[in-house]
């Protein structure tokens, strides 16, 4: 029987989570319980609440909801509210080794049921190589996921390109996910902050890597974008059409926009059977993994089911998306 990936889980790291039931700072980043009991992190004014249940799962306790949910593994991440990019070079890097010497040995209670994605200081370049080549090469992580922006700053910035070239170096994974999303300024009812700034985000991202001829540069990065690539299957068609009639659009690429997206790497949180079937149809069979942003609200509870049930999809392509499509990635 095929094992069960889902690749994009979170977790939070459990200094952390006994720092919150207490109420306290860690490297910097206030770390509580809110009204509403819910794990909390603030820092320099902002402030995040986990959309997670209240009680922290140990890992017994998610081993028998992954077992639940029909999942053989999970490939856990740093939940993305716990990103803080604006912390000082010392507590940045301190921060990032202690949260990923946290996940690793989550990962390593039980290897063949825990893999793991490492966090990156991102506002400092040069700790951000070191810390992924310490992850990938001495902790055996996948690679790392990543912020879709950086303090308002975009993947195609100079800063971040040798952070790329580095995975590049290294053939690990980098999965990027939306958080600090720029339009939460303005998205402020109905949750639209994530409906639809985080999608957007997460299209942003991809438009930047694309028109910014990163992919002509490193064209063998491993590269996964959350939320099935966001707004991207809708947006590509105008995409391809201001590269054919755009000068600025075309000023960094070889090829039209929609030969990038076969490129990338994407995860299955469509919340629609018509909507993977149609990334898949743009895509390619080859590009999705299974996903479930475990244990957020906004995630899907049974990923595995959700494929399984599709009528969408031959059952090739479910072997594909659940198993062997990432099993190159695990260590």
């Amino acid at each position: 029987m095929n094992t069960k990936i889902d690749m994009h889980t979170h977790v939070a790291p459990r200094e952390a989570v006994k720092v919150a039931d207490k109420g306290g700072n860690w490297h910097g980043v206030e770390f509580y319980r809110d009204q509403n009991d819910k794990l909390t992190t603030s820092f320099g004014g902002e402030t995040m609440a986990l959309p997670w249940p209240r009680k922290m799962e140990t890992p017994q306790d998610r081993l028998k909801s992954m077992s639940e949910r029909d999942v053989d593994v999970h490939v856990l991440s740093m939940s993305p509210l716990m990103h803080w990019h604006k912390l000082d070079r010392n507590n940045a890097k301190s921060y990032a080794i202690d949260v990923n010497d946290d996940i690793s040995d989550y990962a390593n209670i039980d290897n063949k049921r825990f893999q793991a994605l490492c966090f990156l200081p991102l506002q400092d370049t040069d700790a951000s190589i070191y810390e992924l080549e310490r992850c990938v090469q001495s902790k055996k992580m996948m690679g790392a996921m990543v912020a879709t922006n950086i303090n308002g700053m975009d993947w195609d910035n100079d800063r971040l390109y040798p952070v790329l070239e580095a995975a590049n170096k290294l053939k690990c994974l980098v999965f990027f996910h939306p958080t600090r999303g720029r339009a939460n300024s303005w998205l402020k009812n109905y949750h639209l902050r994530n409906l639809i700034g985080n999608p957007l985000e997460t299209t942003v991202a991809m438009a930047n890597i694309i028109f910014g001829g990163i992919l002509d540069k490193l064209p063998d990065l491993n590269l996964c974008f959350a939320h099935g690539g966001g707004f991207i299957r809708q947006g590509v068609g105008r995409f391809n059409h201001g590269y054919s009639v755009r000068d600025e659009a075309k000023l960094n690429i070889s090829s039209l926009p929609s030969e990038y997206l076969k490129s990338f790497y994407y995860d299955t949180i469509t919340h629609s059977e018509d909507g993977l079937r149609n990334l898949i149809d743009i895509v390619g069979i080859d590009r999705i993994f299974l996903g479930s942003d475990y244990p957020a609200d906004m995630g899907e509870p049974y990923p595995v089911d959700f494929v399984n049930n599709s009528t969408l999809l031959s059952e090739e392509e479910k072997e594909k998306i659940i198993s062997k499509n990432i099993l190159s990635f695990l260590k």
